[in-house]
Parts: structure tokens; C-alpha cells; sequence
């Protein structure tokens, strides 16, 4: 069997289990900073506050014209993530 490495870009990381088990618990625990969600202790999801996501797609996009929910668009389509159907994301 390989072995996988895998980078935690965040400082906090939970179980799938346990998220499911009190999620609100988690996110109280995070205080606004990123969360990484295993799944067979692989990161299977980040968890980010609508400010960071914000915050991120802004800085992608730079100068370049655009509504951050078009950039989110780009970036779901540039890794395969193809069509979604997300809520709205302000410009």
C-alpha cells in the first residue's frame, strides 16, 4: 500500500465523526479561522468563514475585473469542480 502525504494548511483539523457529532462545537472551537475536515485521516474539506472566502477571491483576483462570484466560478471550473449551484456570493 502507498503512503500519502498530505500538507494541513490549517492549525485545526477534526474528524469527519467528530464534525458530524457537534458541528457547532467545532466551529466555536475554530473562532473564525480555517478548519480542515479528515475523512480516513485525509483532509476531505476546508471550512472557512464567508469573510475569509471573501477575502481570498479578492486577493486572486488582484486588479483583474470580475465579481468575486465569477472567480469562484474559474477557479471551481480550472480544478474540475464543473457547474454548482452555491448561494450568492456578493460582489
Amino acid at each position: 500500500m502507498a503512503l500519502i502525504m498530505q500538507t494541513m494548511l490549517v492549525d485545526l483539523a477534526v474528524s469527519m465523526t467528530e464534525f458530524k457529532k457537534n458541528p457547532a462545537a467545532v466551529l466555536r472551537q475554530a473562532a473564525g479561522r480555517p478548519v480542515a475536515v479528515l475523512n480516513h485521516n485525509e483532509v476531505d474539506v476546508y471550512l472557512l468563514t464567508p469573510t475569509l472566502l471573501e477575502a481570498l477571491l479578492d486577493e486572486i483576483g488582484g486588479s483583474q475585473p470580475g465579481t468575486r462570484r465569477q472567480r469562484l466560478e474559474t477557479l471551481l471550473a480550472r480544478t474540475g469542480q464543473g457547474q454548482t449551484e452555491l448561494g450568492t456570493i456578493p460582489p
